[in-house]
């Protein structure tokens, strides 16, 4: 699905191929924005999905169905999402830093997230100059990427109706409702680094995304998160071991299962290409005057995904002259900045940046991560790797760098998960 990166050759180029390739539409003004999703199957199902015996039965012979059931052992999600440098200075996600760090996370069991921002590669759109807009994309994404990895969960015969499999009825409404929080990583390098460290908490994210009119950008996106979410599941689901769990679905199915599963999967596909074109409320609100207020039945249904336990990594960020020069001099956000750095104190984050970063204003990343780390009582942890510079672009240096990312993702987050 991808073509061939011709990023730095420095690293090596054994990086992982994106599973899904697509477009969805910033909330801030509908610009597309080119997205991947990195992951395998064990990725979703954390590693710990296995057949088991069938339950006791007094019926000398079971049913297929029955033979088919699986035991799900209890799991949590893990999820990434990285934003990559500066756009105008030539930064998306083919950066090596950012496939870099994707291999490091897919290689443990992290489902990944990327995303160009607007003007970057694929991407419609031009750059900002104040960051406002791609703040937004940022959110966008991941808005759109917690409503899909909500929407891909280990179904086990009787959470929900198979017999509707291909369609998206499963994953907007019959999920399980005591499934466990995701871990989430949100991180960025260099401009992608300043992005994450003016989102608002994930909780307010997924607030702005849980109740939206029909005819919104929030909508759309999530149509199509659950719509690749329905994607994923087709590719998953083995489907050799459940299909007679549903008669009904079985009935259903013209020509051989392989033929209809490729074709649902690329009508879902085409979706995903496809631009949002936003309809006129007038139009979409039948009977309805110009400025009257919406009510209940022109709002989506309310999907409520849980809070995830979220972490930060951020790698080489900017301070200084040059973080102000990329925001135009001007604030991201209202939020004070001492309140805005708290998520930092109370959620377990990762600071790395090189020794002799001249881009980033080593001096002042010091400062600022020594005053995180001490409030955060262990929580955030600063990193500073001797001898590199900013783009990472030695060998020795990325070695160094995902090492280290690496490390602590897996005594970090899995520690959280063994608790």
């Amino acid at each position: 699905m991808a073509g061939p990166h011709t990023t730095s050759t420095n690293l090596s180029s054994n990086y992982p191929k994106p599973t899904y390739e697509f477009f969805i539409p910033s909330i801030y003004d509908d610009t597309a924005l080119a997205c991947r999703i990195y992951s395998v199957p064990e990725t979703h199902f954390g590693g710990r999905r296995e057949p088991t015996p069938n339950p006791p039965s007094t019926d000398p012979e079971p049913s297929a169905a029955a033979e088919a059931r699986l035991r799900v052992k209890p799991w949590t999600p893990r999820g990434a999402v990285f934003a990559h440098s500066c756009t105008w200075r030539g930064g998306n996600y083919d950066d090596h830093v950012i496939l870099g760090i994707v291999r490091e996370l897919v290689n443990v069991g992290c489902t990944v997230g990327t995303f160009n921002l607007r003007g970057a590669g694929k991407s419609k759109g031009r750059p900002s100059w104040d960051s406002k807009a791609e703040l937004q994309d940022y959110i966008t994404f991941v808005g759109f990427f917690m409503y899909y990895l909500h929407g891909v969960y280990p179904p086990v015969p009787g959470d929900r109706p198979f017999d509707d499999f291909y369609g998206l009825t499963p994953i907007l409404s019959g999920v399980p409702a005591t499934r466990p929080p995701a871990n989430l990583v949100l991180g960025g390098y260099a401009y992608g680094a300043l992005l994450t460290r003016y989102l608002p908490h994930v909780s307010d994210i997924l607030a702005r995304f849980s109740t939206a009119l029909k005819t919104s950008t929030e909508a759309e996106v999530r149509l199509r998160a659950a719509t690749l979410a329905a994607v994923t599941v087709i590719d998953i689901l083995d489907f050799d071991q459940i299909s007679s769990a549903s008669e009904s679905r079985s009935s259903k199915t013209k020509g051989s299962k392989a033929e209809d599963e490729a074709a649902v999967k690329r009508k879902h596909m085409a979706s995903l290409q496809a631009p949002f074109v936003r309809k006129d409320d007038r139009f979409s609100w039948p009977g309805k005057e110009i400025g009257d207020l919406p009510e209940a039945d022109d709002y989506i249904s309310r999907v409520e995904v849980p809070s995830p336990k979220t972490h930060y990594m951020l790698i080489s960020l900017l301070l200084g002259p040059v973080a102000s020069a990329a925001t135009g001099f001007q604030k991201l956000s209202a939020t004070g900045i001492g309140r805005l750095d708290e998520k930092f104190i109370h959620n377990t984050s990762c600071v790395i940046h090189g020794e002799k970063d001249k881009v980033a204003s080593v001096i002042k990343v010091r400062d600022w991560v020594s005053d995180i780390v001490d409030k955060s009582k262990g929580a955030c942890q600063a990193i500073e790797i001797a001898g590199v510079g900013h783009s990472w672009r030695r060998k020795k240096a990325a070695a160094k760098l995902l090492s280290n990312v690496r490390i602590w993702v897996e005594t970090f987050i899995g520690e959280d998960e063994r608790r």
